[in-house]
């Protein structure tokens, strides 16, 4: 368990900041237009322009988060070094038990057990009946029951301490979460006490391993004299000398400093294998069999303590554990140095194996040099104030703030508990350790959970103020995003670039940050620092092939895409390089799809699928499959992407466009065009543009019209050949001159450019419709019509009245058909649907007029006779409405005739 213990302790210490503090990738986007369809009329082509979003990442600082897990741990390895404790200690002498009680009591009472909730708040019953339960039950053992088995006292302890716990955690008012974290904050001062401990019972044993290792060979002459080991160990102390009074700053490489926890692991290594060997030492207080029993507890919960610290990324312990053993291992390390010298060393010069009676001294006592050495820990603290009493306090306070903080975010209402969180921030950060930076975070985090953000930069600039740190930096550049705020940003992210040379995070987030000037030198130049102190990260790749983009270098974007590997997971590098393939195809891999296993999406997972479905719908339309539809309605309906929405069923719609599946995408496009914003203009002038695809050319023109009064100008040229198309020349004119004459360029151009196909005729309909929705399904109707087979006919018709109501031939043939079969109901459906796309179409306005009269709807058929008695010329709507009264008499008399049959017989 203790080497797990240990085991632990360097895992948090490679990952406890990255968890508690972890650095994200913030995506924005930047529109650029893209073109994916060209509507063809004949001999011109009109573009179907999207917006496409160029992918750039900063990054950002979250947390600091909570680790319940990893306080479960710790509160794990404290109760079973504490029921392993009381076990062993019971078997003490007396003196001994006494010395090993008081750490026990001290360390119930600081739990502050009571706090949870399990019997009266306020009152000390729970800690009276663990004091009385595992301190009277290790008295009880130790005094009655001398003999009782070692393994039977680690059963009772473990199975109280079990009971205690389970009680604990079932009565509390917190959740187990909480309560667990709430613990390990009360524990922080007790397994600050067993750090210092372990600390000092350790401190000397490197200058021990360097004796060992000088004098450990078989073959005298194997073994190093006494000038090795005094440089060997003057080397160790000078080191940890520079160390102490540097502040404990000692930079080995770049970028790479002396942390003097690392020293001190072989250090618990040593003492836990020379353990034998130090027996003299300890022999009069508890022999080596409970020695070796006692170490070990010992290291459990001082390394969970420590592993507690790292997980947490609790500066002010972090600091305090560092400070003091690099002390520790610098004052006891030279006490033990002198001690060994002035005892053997004419031994060691003799190359004898002194390293087997250290503990065996002839001139000075070991004690008395340590005792020293503990005076000078003790009075350089006192020199400095004791500033370990209040690192460690301000520990336990930063263990509280994040656990309130916590609460006060899952009860936002509860202001109280957001005051009180800000308390604990305050008394750590302000008051007791003036240098804590997880207090500052924590006031941070807090500020913008409740969106205060000037009290969120104030409180980073005051961490900034007490030492440079790579993550508040970025925490605070990320903060400046508004225009006004640029050279703020700048500041922030130059001085932390100069603090932290190699930081790839701060030369990628400034390289972003010059984008938004016109110093494109200033953005390239950082780009490059930032692979260079990264090569091949997510960030830098994905940022160099945006600004590429963003620039419209396209060939050296090409050029760069080639060359690079895209996996699926980095969905904003997955992106542009999408939206290099739409704008120019590269000749390396397919554009990656997103992965399965998202349903919540950020900017960049978006937009990779989004120019995924661009792409597809552009380049690869078999890949539009049914699946990938459900998916988008999927991904559309889950209330965490909300701001996609829109997008979403955009894309929706495109991709059933590029199917063929027509009525659906302009089904799912009608909400998206209700409405008078600039969006909704593009979606009305996107939906006019597919009328005009499918030769909708007077619906287009007025759907044009609608979107151009909401602001898509763009759809001013579109309109001119629609009205062109739909036979209305002179209003085709009359547009194009006020495009000629505006004032806006582009639109000049653009009327110009009309005015010359009206002059030269070639704004024609196009002669070949078959490419039209619907046309494939009249040919089958009408083949199958020819062939005898009504059914497979009556199938054809019946699917293009209901997914191609605007294909105007179609619907008229569908009509046809029916009425030859004398189903006029079905006739005067098809031609209601078709009326609802082609509202002005004079031939389905007549021949829905003369459905209904066949379908003795007559009602119905006055609003079209009105429209066509407007449109037709006298004569043609005198003929039209003779046919019309013929077929309402013939309606008529088949009506007279079936109700003045005679009834059958019921014989018959």
């Amino acid at each position: 368990m203790a080497a797990l213990a240990v085991g632990l302790a360097v895992f948090y210490y490679f990952t406890g900041s990255t968890a508690t503090l972890p650095l994200t990738v913030v995506p924005h986007l930047e529109g650029v237009p893209l073109t994916v369809e060209q509507v063809v009329l004949g001999a011109i082509s009109l573009p179907v322009h999207v917006s496409g979003f160029v992918v750039s990442l900063t990054h950002d600082v979250a947390g600091p988060f909570t680790q319940p897990v990893a306080a479960s741990l710790f509160l794990l390895l404290l109760a079973f070094a504490l029921a392993g404790w009381l076990a062993v200690a019971s078997t003490l002498p007396r003196a001994g038990f006494v010395a090993g009680m008081v750490p026990v009591i001290f360390l119930l009472m600081s739990l502050n057990l009571d706090v949870v909730g399990v019997f009266e708040v306020g009152q000390r019953y729970f800690l009276y009946l663990a004091l009385g339960l595992l301190v009277g039950g290790a008295f009880g053992l130790h005094a009655f029951a001398e003999g009782l088995r070692l393994g039977w006292r680690w059963l009772i302890f473990g199975a109280l301490t079990t009971g205690l716990s389970v009680l604990l955690f079932v009565k509390s008012d917190l959740s187990p979460a909480e309560t667990a974290l709430q613990l390990a904050a009360y524990a922080t001062m007790g397994g600050a006490v067993m750090v210092a401990l372990l600390v000092l019972w350790v401190g000397f044993e490197n200058i021990r391993a360097l004796l060992w290792f000088n004098t450990q060979a078989e073959q005298p002459g194997s073994r190093f004299g006494l000038v090795p080991f005094v440089l060997a160990s003057g080397l160790y102390l000078g080191a940890l000398s520079w160390l102490v009074w540097n502040k404990g700053r000692l930079e080995l490489f770049p970028s790479v400093q002396l942390d003097p926890l690392v020293l001190l692991l072989p250090a618990v290594v040593a003492a836990g294998l020379g353990l034998r060997l130090r027996a003299p030492s300890y022999a009069d207080w508890f022999p080596y069999t409970r020695a070796a029993q006692l170490y070990p507890l010992l290291l459990m919960g001082a390394a969970g303590a420590l592993g507690y610290a790292f997980a947490t990324d609790n500066t002010p312990l972090l600091r305090a554990a560092r400070d003091f053993t690099s002390q520790a291992l610098l004052f006891l390390g030279g006490a033990f140095l002198i001690y060994v010298l002035l005892n053997f060393g004419p031994l060691i010069r003799k190359r004898l194996r002194v390293y087997k009676v250290v503990f065996e001294p002839r001139r000075l006592p070991f004690y008395p040099i340590y005792i020293l050495a503990v005076g000078g820990l003790i009075m350089v603290q006192v020199r400095n104030n004791r500033p370990l009493t209040d690192q460690v306090a301000a520990g336990e306070y930063n263990h509280l703030g994040d656990l309130t903080r916590q609460q006060s975010e899952a009860d936002p209402s509860n202001l109280s508990l957001a005051l009180l969180a800000e308390r604990y921030y305050a008394e750590t950060g302000d008051v007791l350790y003036r240098g804590d930076l997880h207090a500052q975070m924590g006031r941070a985090a807090l500020y913008r959970f409740r969106q205060q953000r000037r009290n969120e930069i104030n409180a980073l600039r005051r961490a900034l103020l007490r030492g440079p740190n790579e993550k508040i930096s970025l925490r605070l550049a990320a903060l400046f995003h508004d225009p006004a705020d640029l050279f703020e940003g700048l500041e922030v992210l130059r001085r932390g670039l100069k603090a932290e040379p190699r930081s790839a995070a701060l030369a990628g987030d400034l390289a972003q940050l010059f984008t938004r000037t016109s110093l494109t030198d200033s953005v390239a130049y950082y780009l490059d620092k930032a692979e260079q102190l990264a090569p091949g990260s997510y960030s830098s790749r994905t940022n160099q092939l945006g600004f590429l983009l963003s620039q419209n270098l396209l060939e050296e974007a090409r050029k760069l895409g080639d060359a690079m590997k895209v996996p699926a997971d980095e969905p904003g590098l997955a992106s542009n390089y999408t939206l290099l393939q739409l704008q120019a195809p590269a000749s390396g891999q397919e554009p990656a799809g997103l992965p399965a296993s998202i349903s919540m999406l950020d900017d960049a997972s978006f937009a990779q699928l989004y120019h995924l479905v661009l792409f597809n719908v552009a380049k690869r339309k078999d890949q539009l499959t049914p699946a990938l539809l459900v998916r988008l309605s999927t991904l559309a309906n889950e209330p965490a992407n909300a701001n996609y929405y829109e997008q979403l069923l955009f894309l929706q719609a495109l991709a059933r466009h590029a199917r063929g599946e027509e009525q659906s995408a302009r089904q799912l496009l009608a909400p998206l065009a209700a409405g008078t914003s600039a969006s909704s203009a593009y979606y009305q002038q996107l939906l006019g543009l597919w009328q005009l695809q499918q030769g909708q050319y007077a619906t287009a023109a007025n759907q044009l019209a609608f979107a151009a009064t909401h602001g898509a100008t763009s759809a001013l040229q579109a309109r001119v050949y629609a009205l062109a198309l739909s036979g209305r020349a002179d209003s085709a004119l009359v547009v194009a001159a006020r495009l000629a004459a505006s004032s806006d360029s582009v639109q000049r151009q653009q009327g110009r450019q009309v005015q010359q196909h009206l002059s030269a005729g070639s704004i024609v309909p196009a002669e070949n419709t078959a490419g039209r929705v619907g046309s494939n399904w009249l040919a089958q109707a009408q083949r199958a019509e020819q062939q005898g087979k009504p059914a497979e006919a009556i199938k054809n018709y019946r699917r293009i009245v209901r997914e191609a109501p605007f294909n105007e031939g179609a619907v008229l043939a569908a009509a046809s058909f029916y009425t030859r079969r004398r189903n006029y109901l079905a006739a005067y459906e098809a031609l209601r649907a078709g009326l609802d796309e082609n509202p002005r179409s004079l031939p389905l306005l007549r021949s829905y007029a003369l459905a209904a009269a066949d379908a003795g709807l007559s009602d119905y058929a006055a609003d079209a006779l009105a429209e066509l008695r407007q449109q037709l010329p006298p004569a043609a709507y005198a003929a039209l409405a003779a046919e019309y009264a013929a077929r309402q008499a013939a309606r008529a008399a088949a009506a007279a005739s079936f109700s003045g049959a005679p009834a059958p017989s019921p014989l018959q």
